[in-house]
């Protein structure tokens, strides 16, 4: 079966990606050769970079750009916490609210049952009686759609905030593309999710590493690292305020102002943190904000206008603060 292999190209400009109601996205040669070998391989796709660099986003726009507009319905995201288990990517019973019904004795037919109702075409739904798929769960069934023949896609954002068992808990699903819910019964027997081998979902699974990744759960996975240097910063930001873009060398001074001030920040090392990309955007917001009609002028020298969004602990600004006079507040 041919493979729609991701391009990276659907969502480069503003215009573009206002088609699907998200931001663009402008993904550097070699992530998406990285997409591209997942696909083949049929392999999760692990994501590592400094926070800001675009990890989170990858997953949402592989989905625009294989499934068009409705790409919602074949995209699942699950932001994991550092209370998640296994299990709730994959289903969730409401034991309070069948206890609940089960005490209300004057209901002598309430039906306690944990079912899921199936469609006319014999899949199962993802909410039943007492019952709900999580995002894994509802993936698998989304490769049953007889409406498309291209895999869906799920984030499974910063696994390391989960405990160590956690990406382990998960092997053995991904392995066989099912999972067995024992609780739940359909007529006589158990309920078996399974997910079209033939569609098995994308898996884009992304890491800050808060902590290490089991070595068996790194052997199943593709590893690509956004490295800084990689990241469009100049057509990102251009992408992102087009208007601002018209406006002479403004993105561009901006751009470099923030080149310099992160590599400063990097060499005295006196910051636990160095600006990122998202607070590069969120900088060039304020700047397109008040100076987008008439522009404004700064060198990397000086003291950052609108620091607060770039500079986030007072040893980055006693860094910038010129000595006489120290930064202006305002």
């Amino acid at each position: 079966m041919s493979i729609k292999l991701f391009q990276g190209n659907t969502l480069t400009s503003k215009k573009e990606s206002n088609k699907f109601h998200i931001d663009p996205y402008l993904p550097s040669p070699n992530l998406v050769k990285a997409v591209q070998l997942a696909q083949i391989l049929q392999r999760p796709l692990l994501i590592k970079g400094e926070p800001g660099c675009g990890k989170s986003r990858l997953a949402e726009a592989i989905a625009a750009e294989l499934h068009g507009k409705n790409f919602k319905d074949y995209y699942f995201e699950w932001n994991v916490k550092s209370t998640s288990k296994a299990q709730e990517g994959l289903y969730a019973i409401d034991h309070l609210k069948r206890l609940s019904d089960a005490n209300m004795k004057w209901e002598a037919d309430q039906n306690l049952e944990i079912t899921l109702p199936k469609d006319i075409s014999g899949n199962y739904l993802s909410k039943g009686n007492y019952i709900e798929l999580g995002e894994l769960g509802k993936a698998f069934l989304a490769t049953n759609n007889l409406n498309t023949k291209i895999p869906p896609v799920v984030l499974i954002d910063e696994i390391d905030k989960a405990d160590i068992d956690f990406p382990n808990d998960l092997l053995l699903e991904l392995d066989r593309m099912e999972f067995k819910i024992a609780e739940a019964k359909d007529g006589e027997h158990g309920i078996t999710i399974r997910a079209n081998k033939d569609l098995k979902p994308l898996f884009i699974i992304t890491s800050n590493d808060e902590k290490p990744l089991p070595a068996a759960f790194l052997r199943r996975c593709l590893f690509h690292y956004i490295d800084f240097s990689e990241i469009k910063l100049k057509e990102i930001v251009e992408s992102k305020f087009p208007e601002l873009a018209q406006n002479g060398n403004v993105i561009a001074d901006a751009v470099d102002a923030f080149k310099y001030w992160r590599l400063k920040i990097e060499e005295k090392a006196t910051s636990p943190k160095n600006i990122s990309t998202s607070e590069l955007l969120d900088w060039v917001k304020l700047i397109d904000h008040y100076h987008r009609e008439e522009g404004i002028k700064f060198t990397k020298e000086e003291f950052p206008p609108y620091h607060q969004a770039l500079l986030k602990d007072i040893d980055s600004i006693q860094l910038f603060a010129k000595p006489t006079t120290g930064p202006s507040f305002n």
